[in-house]
């Protein structure tokens, strides 16, 4: 009962303290919501789910949406009512989409205008949800519209269920790199840790404010920076357009203060003409999440004074599994762990495991395993994978990297990733590190592909930033000056760009078929 009590309390305590503050900001339409705000709003939408609907602790509500309101209306509803959020990646085919929502079955489909075709579609199809467009502008069928919702003065907040730490209150879809996406059931207690980690060790206070930069389908949009803001009492901005000249005046004007995003944005930030003007000195730090980025681009934010940093995570461990002590850190420091995802974060337990599964030395490299208050519960009406995915408590993440002196983890790479040459594993990602300290190296891949003499040789592929002379031998003496002979592609391709997924992750799927071969012309 006391559990049940404190799940029910943990955003009435913030309201109770931020009532007056405010706790998103819609920046499109102008329009801020206070913490009081957020509390009556999701009265109303407890009330309607509930009272209206007849939905229960347990059911689901799914977003086809762009960033919206609504979807934080749905986060403090949670903890009334136990009804679980989905959010879906409208940028999937068809067919995958429709698989998972007829995996999960949500009661209701929240969507934006960008898909309101993409509803009508599904309706088309015999999609018996409740759909309920969140914007007035768009013609439909709906039997509902969210603004009347929103609009409700006589409404009664349902009592809420027994709750306990280990329910569920989202499904997040993995952004894997191969295959569907699979439904990763998050509960209180895993979402909780994960807040407690950027709080504490972040040190994100209701002083912060951030952009939302990434979608809300993705882990890292919701649980790294956005609902640790939220928590503490902090500011979050609200935008449809990930544009760099809207965010870059969003900076200028809304001064926020600390963030995440994706290479993909960050670089299109800095390679916008108004960047080299722009005052930057609001951001106390910046993340990098989906893939490590490259140390150039690293080293243009670091020049206007942002503490910017990689991170480290996926869905099914956290994803706050790594923190740098950012407080504590220089610029300078940060420039001598560029690299580096920081160190292991509290209420997990890492460890760094050989093939026969024992740990291995500091400096020499393992695959990373977790385990602690930050794992998720497994997959949504998947039991095989989920019994696959654990290891007596322990998660297998297939990341292999290695611990320095000072406790600041690297990753190397993807086991599933790397190739084998000469008879010895070789894991890509520190290559693309040394490659990326060249200046002009935009993006960097490496591939395996066949070599009679050596099973398997290293093809770079390789984005050069505008001017660049950078040549394929400068590309293979770096490496053979850094690393190993073995380790320097034997191939190196200039791309103009390497496919990547919605989340930002390389796309191995496609990586393979177009260039997990050899070349023609390299």
């Amino acid at each position: 009962m006391y559990d049940s009590e404190t799940i029910h309390n943990l955003m009435k305590q913030r309201v109770r303290f931020s009532s007056e503050h405010e706790a998103i900001f819609d920046y499109d339409t102008g329009k801020g919501y206070t913490y009081g705000d957020m509390e009556t709003r999701s009265d109303k939408l407890a009330h309607f789910l509930v009272n209206v609907l007849g939905l229960q602790k347990g059911d689901r509500i799914g977003f086809c949406a762009v960033n919206h309101v609504a979807m934080f209306d749905a986060w403090f509803t949670t903890f009334k009512t136990g009804i679980i959020i989905t959010t879906y990646n409208c940028l999937l085919k068809e067919t995958e989409l429709l698989t998972l929502i007829d995996n999960e079955a949500p009661k209701v489909i929240f969507y934006t205008r960008e898909v309101a075709a993409g509803a009508e579609a599904m309706k088309m199809l015999g999609f018996e949800q409740e759909f309920i467009c969140l914007d007035d502008d768009v013609e439909t069928t709906d039997k509902y519209k969210y603004s009347d919702i929103m609009s409700l003065t006589d409404y009664t907040v349902p009592a809420p269920p027994e709750l306990d730490y280990e329910d569920i209150q989202m499904l997040i879809h993995t952004g894997g790199t191969t295959g569907i996406p699979k439904a990763a059931k998050l509960s209180f207690r895993s979402l909780f840790y994960n807040q407690l980690v950027e709080v504490l060790y972040l040190q994100v206070t209701e002083n912060d404010t951030a952009i939302q930069m990434l979608p809300l389908f993705h882990t890292a949009g919701w649980n790294v920076v956005c609902l640790p803001v939220l928590s503490a009492g902090g500011r979050l901005i609200l935008t449809r357009s990930f544009a760099p000249d809207n965010l870059l005046e969003i900076i200028r004007t809304e001064r926020p203060t600390i963030g995440i995003s994706v290479e993909t944005i960050f670089k299109a930030i800095a390679n916008h003409p108004g960047f080299a003007e722009a005052d930057l000195s609001c951001y106390r730090f910046l993340l990098v999440g989906a893939a490590p980025t490259g140390k150039e681009l690293l080293e243009r934010y670091w020049n206007k004074g942002v503490k910017m940093v990689n991170s480290y995570g996926m869905t099914e461990i956290g994803p706050n599994n790594m923190s740098h002590p950012i407080g504590m850190m220089s610029i300078d420091d940060v420039r001598k762990k560029w690299n580096s995802c920081g160190k292991p974060a509290p209420f997990n337990e890492l460890r760094l495991l050989d093939d026969d599964g024992n740990e291995v030395a500091q400096g020499e490299k393992g695959e990373l395993v977790f385990r602690g208050k930050l794992l998720f519960s497994g997959y949504w009406n998947n039991p095989e994978a989920t019994e696959k995915m654990f290891d007596n408590g322990w998660v297998h993440t297939g990341d292999v990297g290695y611990l320095d002196k000072d406790g600041f983890c690297y990753i190397s790479g993807r086991k599933k990733n790397m190739f084998i040459s000469g008879g010895e594993n070789i894991f890509t990602q520190e290559i693309c590190d040394v490659i990326s300290t060249l200046d002009g190296i935009d993006d960097v891949f490496i591939v395996g592909v066949p070599d009679e003499k050596w099973g398997e040789v290293g093809r770079a592929l390789v984005v050069l930033s505008k001017g660049s002379k950078v040549t394929a031998d400068d590309i293979k003496m770096t490496v053979k000056k850094n690393l190993s002979t073995i380790k320097m592609p034997k191939y190196v391709t200039f791309l103009d760009a390497i496919p990547k997924n919605a989340v930002g992750k390389y796309d191995l799927v496609t990586i393979k078929e177009r260039f997990g071969n050899i070349p023609d012309a390299d």
